[in-house]
């Protein structure tokens, strides 16, 4: 997908595992190319205003992009990636274990795009949003019984080159990371991005005229209960137990 105009599109059907106001791709499109678009002022009441990658599509390239004023909004279920969504889909059965865990996300590449004035009106990641971009991964990466994994076989997002500028998030972060293990963040630039904290998640419960303020920069959460289960994380914020592997409590790695 090439040199083309992406403009002004809409993904109003709310709908299980949906995304992409602009550009939507979906399980199975391996080693997919999105290069030199303009992808503007679009809308998504799922993930991903302008751009979706939902699901397991190992290889896949966005480079070179203009993504530029587009929305993701749900006020029930929080829309996130009001520019870029990455996200893998959250399967129907469980592990063998109870755990609702993605196949994740293949390895993926976000490199030398203009991600600017994106909106994720009532979730994360004005620009970016990487989420469950590992799952099955990191279990099939276990050695044998033990706590120990072989990380250099989970999914790879790497995050390169961009400028990620001006954009806004109705909770938090203009990048924002969760269940995403193996994210490299490099020479980019993140800047005038700004937080709302006027979500829903930003209030706490009983407390409904204020809200907590939120970051707007690079924002990584608490891994999701499933993952932290898989990964023996117990308590919500995790102990700091000095492990050098810090990527157990939250996306940490890089």
């Amino acid at each position: 997908i090439h040199h083309n105009q992406v403009v002004k599109n809409g993904l109003i059907g709310e709908s299980t595992g949906a995304g992409g106001g602009g550009i939507s791709i979906y399980t199975g499109a391996d080693a997919y190319r999105v290069e030199d678009n303009w992808v503007c002022g679009n809308f998504s009441v799922a993930q991903g205003g302008g751009i979706a990658h939902v699901g397991l599509s190992n290889g896949g390239r966005m480079e070179h992009n203009d993504v530029r004023f587009n929305e993701s909004f749900s006020q029930a279920n929080a829309a996130n990636g009001g520019g870029i969504y990455v996200g893998g889909q959250t399967p129907l059965v469980p592990t063998d274990d109870g755990l609702l865990l993605s196949d994740g996300t293949g390895n993926v590449v976000i490199n030398a795009n203009r991600i600017h004035g994106n909106q994720a009106g009532a979730g994360d990641g004005g620009g970016v949003a990487i989420v469950s971009a590992n799952g099955m991964d990191v279990v099939n990466s276990q050695i044998g019984n033990s706590s120990n994994y072989r990380s250099g076989q989970w999914w790879d997002v790497g995050v390169y080159n961009n400028m990620i500028t001006n954009n806004v998030a109705g909770l938090a972060g203009a990048l924002t990371l969760q269940d995403a293990l193996e994210v490299h963040v490099v020479n980019n630039t993140i800047a005038h991005n700004d937080s709302t904290a006027t979500a829903a998640l930003a209030f706490t419960p009983g407390f409904f005229n204020q809200s907590s303020a939120l970051p707007a920069g690079i924002v990584s959460r608490f891994h999701t209960p499933d993952m932290a289960s898989l990964l023996g994380v117990v308590g919500n914020p995790p102990p700091n137990d000095g492990r050098l592997d810090d990527y157990r409590p939250f996306s940490d790695r890089h």
